[in-house]
């Protein structure tokens, strides 16, 4: 979505004395993918038109001031020119604000202020040059035509990073592309979760059968529990062992354990995944936030929900918590949707790969499942 938007731009100068550079900023406007938006035929425009220009201004993503050697038309109520109206106007309304600046030696009498006013508006434009430069905006200087498109290109590029992340155009087609897309996922994704619903119900459907028939077996057999075998000292300890002062955690099923270390305490199995295949992958770890749907936690291209709802969604971003508040992973995204292993996150997913002896070729929610029936010791 990003590439395809276009960027609407403000151009913003006195007229007459810079007319061939107006025309070559929309040119290099045009080339750098941006929509140039001019009120040459506003350049003195009366109060009147002043909610014109407003508009027009409010519907741009930047606003590009040009300063050549005139200061303006001045309006009588404000004492300033239009220009620099024009120029506060942007600067409250907070947009982006892009500068280019005449060299005052490059400029020739021809293109300066005349008349009886023309000291007091070679003061005002010295004012303005020196308020804008100081203004925290983006400025450059120029000392003509083709030094000012070289500076405007550069100017243009690094606009970019200015720009308000929902700002741009974009256009009807692209984002029906991007809707029908979303809308192709999300119908893959609920495919896939009936798909494992009714994978769930079969192995449910499965185990009661196998657990009516043992309940057929015990009695027919007439088993009484005399004749259930006794657990001994050896066998206990058989099951559970002490190691380095770790509390251990066996999982019946495939005596796999599931450990917890002095520092942090009992690490649960979701957290200890997480940052085990993190590890074996780029080292990152995704956190998706949108608007229509749960936050989704992936991987080394892997998702970490079983399903969509907010409850798994909750499971993964607490085992994401986790890990950050234990200093294993670290934000590199300032939108807190990037994470990365630290140097401590790294050692510790190795001694959990280890320990608990994961496979990270399998399906981490397959891995999971190992882990579900587990004995705290």
């Amino acid at each position: 979505m990003a590439n395809k938007r276009k960027f609407s731009i403000f151009i913003s100068s006195t007229y007459e004395d810079l007319i061939d550079e107006r025309q070559a900023l929309v040119g290099v406007a045009l080339e750098s993918n941006f929509i140039p938006v001019g009120m040459e035929q506003f350049h003195a425009a009366p109060t009147s038109q002043w909610n014109v220009i407003t508009k027009m201004i409010d519907e741009c993503d930047l606003y590009l001031l040009i300063i050549g050697g005139r200061y303006g038309t001045i309006e009588e109520e404000t004492g300033i020119s239009y220009t620099e109206k024009e120029y506060n106007y942007a600067k409250n309304k907070k947009l982006p604000v892009l500068v280019l600046i005449k060299d005052p030696l490059s400029i020739i009498e021809s293109k300066k202020d005349t008349g009886k006013d023309k000291f007091d508006k070679m003061k005002k434009l010295e004012d303005f040059r020196e308020k804008v430069t100081h203004d925290g905006n983006t400025v450059d200087f120029f000392k003509d035509l083709n030094d000012l498109k070289y500076k405007a290109s550069a100017t243009f590029k690094n606009a970019l990073e200015y720009v308000d992340e929902n700002a741009g155009w974009v256009r009807y087609r692209d984002v029906m592309d991007i809707i029908n897309e979303e809308i192709g996922g999300r119908n893959k994704e609920n495919d896939e979760f009936k798909e494992y619903k009714n994978k769930n119900l079969e192995d449910m459907k499965e185990m009661l059968s196998q657990f009516g028939s043992r309940l057929t077996d015990l009695e027919n057999n007439q088993l009484t529990f005399e004749k259930i075998p006794t657990v001994t000292e050896e066998d206990i300890e058989k099951l559970f062992q002490d190691e380095n002062d770790m509390s251990i955690i066996r999982n019946k099923e495939v005596d796999k354990p599931i450990v917890g270390q002095d520092n942090v305490g009992y690490i649960p199995p979701d957290s200890a995944l997480l940052l085990v295949y993190a590890a074996d992958g780029d080292g990152r770890i995704i956190k998706i936030r949108t608007t229509s749907s749960p936050t989704q936690i992936f991987t080394s291209g892997k998702q970490f929900m079983a399903d969509n709802s907010k409850r798994e969604s909750a499971r993964w971003v607490e085992a994401l918590d986790r890990l950050i508040e234990w200093k294993w992973v670290k934000p590199v995204g300032y939108k807190g949707e990037i994470f990365e292993l630290t140097g401590t996150g790294y050692d510790k997913a190795d001694w959990l790969k280890e320990t608990m002896r994961i496979d990270t070729s399998k399906n981490p929610l397959d891995e999971l499942k190992e882990f579900e029936n587990f004995i705290y010791v």
